[in-house]
């Protein structure tokens, strides 16, 4: 008997007859090295056949987390910080977020506030898995996938029935609903989700007005619909719906004397993807895709005592693309991608002049090849049109080696560009849910300059009037890595990295609110380097224990802040107040950055009793938050926020067919800093779920 699943090791027995076979239970294969992506070369190819580094986190791996919202799953990915700039943004290599192309079924999302996409507004109640491809990919993607990839893959009907309903309650009265349902018959399928979430927030800073987290409820709406027609033609079309509401507080200066605030805020946004496929033969295929969003949000401010208005802000962006792409199968090995597209936005808001919009144009060209049994190769290029900021070619290529079926080498070299947009220069902003506001470079003096006579500032950490108009970045970037399966049991990765940028733009805190949050804004620092590794070791004990150890080290540098350094015209104040030359051993890089950072992970499960337990440590270590003694570098003990290890725990029980339970918590340990206004301290969480369709099909035996 031979037993083969995609993400789990082949089954052989043999029997003397089929009486003796009972249960059988597949061992998942280490790494997931089978898995199929899209992301990393916009064509299927399986995770041991990509020359760059690519992870993938199954629905398994996810479920393991007890997450209910995006950031909660990446955090525990090594090499991934998810830092709180403005909600929960994303580091990928050193670099932020708006360095890291968000992807949905592999179309972009929109909404940034200070480059920043924000992953609570993604539910993980429907991702059927997350590719992360790691290093510069502007050769596909343009200029926002300079530091990587997430594309978050939902899932599609593939069963002709399914339904189901999750309830998850946790601390600081948050819940978590979901009701999902499933049809894949006569070659339609279709599939909808709906989910609520909602939580009362909660405050690390209870001597000032205001929560560090607002109460705020978010409402999710996806709906995906196809049909395929004699294995040629494919149509899609996936809708995706989200509102948010949120409230908090705030103070500020009224007729001399401090006076309270309501601040309320509405999130609206909408994307439409439809699709449409065609094989006219077995070595060529077609694609027409498009995307149109729309992302708004309103915030309100006034005064509580007589409900006067203080403040109101809106802002809407349009968001619309179309692609066709046509992929040759060339030779039994080489493939050419040839794709070309045009896209579009427009944003208005309440402090912006006049309407803006950006038009833009781009090609792509993907060659992979296979020269032999050992060689994987990929090189492409892609060329974008901007009507405001010219052309911009952007190269990479990618290789490995398979030295043997278990170990492997990989290598790529890439170049990106990106240009500042009109948020990081003009945006004037500020989040009612999390009550931390954001100033474009051109706008940061006024914005403080307001925030301090109204006195909601603690603390300015740079100073707003050494911040101004904004330069384009451009990079170069190479990966190196190897995957190495010592045995069935045992796998090794490891990724080296190094970027190159010049005028890299920064969204950084310039100044700590009163309520624990900060206040934001853009510059460039003209030469940077970001170089480190990433590892991870997986290792599985028998058929029911699996266990992880990821370890990441980041090395970043401002070279013009080194050169300084090393010809002694950097200072700062010591101990006893006298002024003293910067050394190399005080200096520590670029600010929000971890040098540090990993994870442990340990998790058994029995398919015969339906338990599965997971016991994840994180560990984020120390970062730099301000520049505290004002010589615009980090180079002071003052400046560093203290490293935190959450210990997080998930048990999972089978009641019966149909029926699931889970409980658990995070951060055990109770690690709580102002520094990391994300994290509320230990959080339980208790929940059940429903598979109707197991349930009916129970019933009815």
């Amino acid at each position: 008997l031979s037993i083969k699943a995609l993400g789990y090791d082949a089954f052989r027995h043999s029997y003397e007859s089929l009486r003796q076979v009972n249960e059988i239970n597949l061992m998942e294969r280490i790494g997931q090295l089978g898995e199929v992506v899209v992301s990393a070369t916009r064509t299927t190819r399986s995770v041991a056949d990509l020359p760059m580094p690519v992870a993938v986190i199954n629905r398994e791996e996810i479920k393991k987390t007890g997450g209910m919202r995006l950031s909660e799953v990446l955090t525990e990915q090594t090499g991934l910080q998810v830092v709180a700039n403005h909600g929960n943004g994303l580091q990928m290599q050193g670099l932020s977020s708006e360095y890291i192309l968000i992807l949905l079924d592999g179309e972009p999302m929109i909404g940034r506030t200070a480059g920043t996409f924000n992953l609570d507004r993604m539910s993980t109640a429907n991702i059927e898995r997350i590719e992360i491809l790691r290093g510069p990919s502007s050769a596909i993607y343009g200029s926002e996938a300079m530091a990587g990839v997430i594309n978050i893959v939902t899932r599609k009907a593939t069963r002709p029935f399914t339904a189901s309903m999750d309830i998850m309650h946790r601390s600081f009265g948050t819940m978590d609903i979901t009701g999902e349902a499933a049809v894949n018959k006569n070659d339609w399928h279709f599939s909808g989700l709906i989910n609520q979430f909602s939580t009362q927030g909660f405050d690390l800073t209870p001597e000032v007005p205001g929560n560090t987290q607002a109460p705020f409820t978010g409402n999710t709406g996806q709906f995906k619909l196809g049909k395929k027609w004699d294995n040629r033609w494919e149509l899609a079309l996936t809708t995706r719906l989200y509102r948010e509401e949120s409230e908090n507080q705030g103070i500020a200066q009224r007729n001399g004397q401090l006076s309270p605030l309501t601040m309320q805020g509405v999130l609206h946004e909408f994307n439409l993807q439809p699709s449409i496929s065609y094989r006219p033969s077995d070595q060529v295929a077609m694609h027409l895709r498009g995307i149109s969003s729309r992302y708004a949000t309103e915030m309100g401010t006034h005064w509580q005592e007589d409900h006067t208005p203080f403040d109101f802000q809106a802002f809407e962006q349009w968001f619309h693309r179309t692609e066709a792409q046509t992929d040759w199968q060339l030779a039994a090995r080489q493939m050419l991608s040839i794709g070309l597209g045009y896209q579009f936005e427009t944003v208005e808001a309440t402090r912006y002049d006049e309407k803006n919009r950006f038009d833009m144009a781009y090609a792509f060209l993907q060659h992979q090849w296979n020269p032999g049994e050992k060689w994987q190769i990929v090189t492409g290029a892609r060329m974008d049109v901007h009507d405001t900021f010219g052309h911009r070619l952007s190269p990479k290529i990618a290789a490995q080696y398979k030295l043997s079926e278990q170990w492997s080498f990989q290598g790529s070299i890439g170049a990106g560009f990106k240009t500042p947009d009109f948020r990081q220069m003009l945006l004037n902003f500020n989040n009612a849910a999390s009550g931390y506001f954001v100033f474009g470079s051109l706008l940061a003096e006024e914005g403080i300059s307001r925030l301090q006579a109204s006195g909601q500032l603690a603390q300015i950490l740079i100073p707003a009037n050494q911040i101004g108009a904004l330069n384009a970045e451009t990079s170069q970037s190479i990966t190196l890595g190897t995957r190495w399966l010592p045995n069935e049991h045992l796998l090794i990765h490891l990724n080296l990295f190094h970027n190159s940028i010049n005028n890299l733009i920064e969204a950084a805190p310039i100044a700590r609110l009163t309520t624990g949050q900060n206040a934001f804004s853009y510059f460039n620092i003209s030469r940077v380097n970001t170089s480190g590794a990433e590892l991870d070791i997986s290792y599985r004990f028998g058929s029911k224990w699996t266990a992880s150890l990821g370890y990441a080290y980041l090395d970043t540098r401002d070279l013009d802040a080194v050169e300084a350094i090393e010809a002694g015209r950097m200072f700062k104040r010591n101990e006893q107040n006298r002024t003293v030359s910067v050394s190399m051993a005080d200096y520590a890089g670029l600010f929000n950055r971890s040098r540090h950072s990993g994870n442990i992970k340990l998790s058994w499960q029995d398919p015969q009793t339906g338990w599965n337990i997971s016991l994840r440590g994180i560990y984020r270590g120390p970062f730099g938050f301000g520049d505290v003694n004002g010589n615009l570098i980090l180079d002071d003990p003052r400046e560093f926020a203290p490293g935190i290890f959450n210990a997080n725990l998930r048990l999972n029980k089978r009641i019966s067919s149909g029926i699931e339970a889970e409980a658990g918590g995070f951060n055990l340990l109770n690690q709580v800093t102002i520094y990391q206004p994300n994290n509320p301290g230990r959080t339980y969480f208790a929940g059940l779920r429903l598979s109707l369709e197991d349930l009916i099909k129970t019933k009815n035996q």
